[in-house]
């Protein structure tokens, strides 16, 4: 019986198979959201993460639920930081996988991945690592953003909305309400369709 509970609390490949799944599908919907957006510099440093919390929502809970075992937070980050390192610099890595990190403390406990709760504290918690990631390459990795050789026009949009509280705290309290709001809309389409069926339990 123990051997059954270290087996299950394992993660399976098929478990590896969902969420690699899974982080695809998120990264597809992700880029096509922020392509259709893009036109608007102000959306994309503002709010491109809120509105990202709320259409991802629904992938993020299935996925953790599912899967049901410590990993989807944390393979979730490490898919962004892995992303971020090859498309912004290598000094990005640190912040998103920081993120998963405490992302994925956040999951400590039994049975966490079938709580709703704190799925939704995980999925706040990787939704504002991806608001703030924009500022900390203002607040904490200027020389090295610099280095990529970003434009100053942009540099200076970027420290125009981001060292202005008024903008900080509207990206981020936006992003944790469309992010709660996606995992409550998420649960309720999970108790319905899935939840129901077998499929999560």
């Amino acid at each position: 019986m123990q051997n059954e509970k270290t087996q299950s609390a394992k993660l399976s490949v098929k478990d590896a198979a969902t969420m690699g799944i899974f982080c695809a599908i998120m990264f597809a919907v992700f880029m096509a959201y922020s392509m259709l957006t893009g036109a608007s510099l102000f959306y994309s440093m503002i709010f491109n993460a809120a509105g990202a919390g709320l259409i991802l929502a629904p992938f993020y809970v299935y996925m953790s639920m599912k899967v049901g075992k410590h990993g989807p937070a944390l393979v979730y980050n490490i898919m962004w930081a892995i992303i971020a390192g090859l498309m912004m610099g290598p000094f990005m890595i640190p912040w998103f996988l920081g993120g998963g990190i405490i992302a994925e403390l956040s999951m400590c406990g039994k049975d966490s991945y079938h709580d709703i709760k704190r799925v939704t504290i995980s999925w706040v918690i990787t939704a504002l690592v991806r608001a703030a990631h924009g500022m900390s390459e203002i607040w904490f990795f200027k020389d090295a953003f610099l280095a990529t050789g970003v434009s100053e026009a942009q540099v200076q949009i970027q420290t125009q909305y981001y060292t202005d509280p008024k903008w900080v705290l509207l990206s981020l309290a936006a992003t944790a309400a469309l992010a709660i709001l996606g995992c409550v809309i998420s649960n309720k389409l999970i108790v319905k369709h899935f939840r129901k069926s077998g499929v999560i339990k």
